[in-house]
C-alpha cells in the first residue's frame, strides 16, 4: 500500500518538473540593447517596424526599433513572408546571431511573428510629434492637425494652438477631400529630409491619406 502511494507520489513530482523544464525552456521578452547577452539563444524581441523588404528568395528582412529608444534597433531575418507595415509593433520569436558585425534574429517561420498593434490603430496629436520625434521618425503614423496652408501636392499641418507645423507632400492618388482650416488626420509615413534639415510627412503609398475629422 505505500508502494503505491510513493508510485503516485513519484509521478506527480515527475509532472510537476516537467511542468517546471517546460516553462523554463520558453523564450524570454528581452529588450533588443540587450541582445548581444543572449547569442545563440532563442528569444522574443517587441518594437516598431522601420524597414521592411522581400527577397530574391522568398525570405524577408524586417528592421525593428525599440519603442521607446531610436538608438536600438535589430534586423529580423524571417524565412518567408509576413505581412507588415512601417509603424507596426511586431513581436518576433527567433534566435540571436551576429552577421557582418551585425546582430539579427533569425525567425524560421511566419507563425513566429505577431502584429501587436497596426499603426493606424491609434492616432495623436500634431505636439506629440514634434516633442518626440525620435520615436517615431522613419514608421508610418496617424496625426491630428488643422490645415494651415494648401497647395498642389501639398499643405501644412498645425496644431490647434499653431505653436507647431509640418509639411505634408502626398501624391494625386491620395485621398484628400480636405480644404484649409479643416481638423483632420493624415496618415503618412514621418521622416526626415537632410535636404532642407526638416521633419516632414510623405502620403505616397496605397495605405496613407488624409481624412477630414467632422464635428
Amino acid at each position: 500500500m505505500k508502494f503505491k502511494y510513493l508510485i503516485i507520489f513519484l509521478t506527480i513530482g515527475l509532472l510537476f518538473a516537467l511542468y517546471l523544464l517546460t516553462i523554463l525552456s520558453q523564450p524570454i521578452l528581452v529588450n533588443i540593447s540587450s541582445l548581444p547577452t543572449y547569442t545563440g539563444q532563442q528569444v522574443i524581441v517587441q518594437g516598431i517596424v522601420t524597414e521592411y523588404q522581400t527577397t530574391t528568395y522568398g525570405s524577408q528582412l524586417i528592421t525593428i526599433r525599440e519603442t521607446q529608444n531610436s538608438t536600438h534597433s535589430v534586423m529580423i531575418y524571417l524565412d518567408g513572408e509576413t505581412s507588415v507595415e512601417y509603424g507596426d509593433t511586431i513581436q518576433a520569436i527567433g534566435d540571436v546571431q551576429q552577421y557582418k558585425n551585425q546582430w539579427e534574429l533569425v525567425v524560421n517561420s511566419p507563425q513566429m511573428i505577431s502584429i501587436i498593434q497596426k499603426w493606424h490603430a491609434i492616432s495623436f496629436p500634431l505636439w506629440q510629434l514634434a516633442l518626440h520625434p525620435e520615436n517615431y521618425c522613419d514608421t508610418t503614423v496617424n496625426v491630428t492637425g488643422i490645415i494651415s496652408q494648401t497647395s498642389l501636392s501639398s499643405l501644412t499641418l498645425a496644431s490647434t494652438d499653431g505653436k507647431y507645423t509640418i509639411p505634408v507632400l502626398y501624391r494625386s492618388s491620395c485621398p484628400h477631400d480636405v480644404t484649409q482650416g479643416d481638423t483632420v488626420t493624415v496618415g503618412a509615413r514621418f521622416l526626415y529630409d537632410p535636404t532642407s534639415c526638416q521633419y516632414l510627412l510623405k502620403a505616397t503609398e496605397d495605405n496613407h491619406g488624409i481624412w477630414k475629422i467632422e464635428g
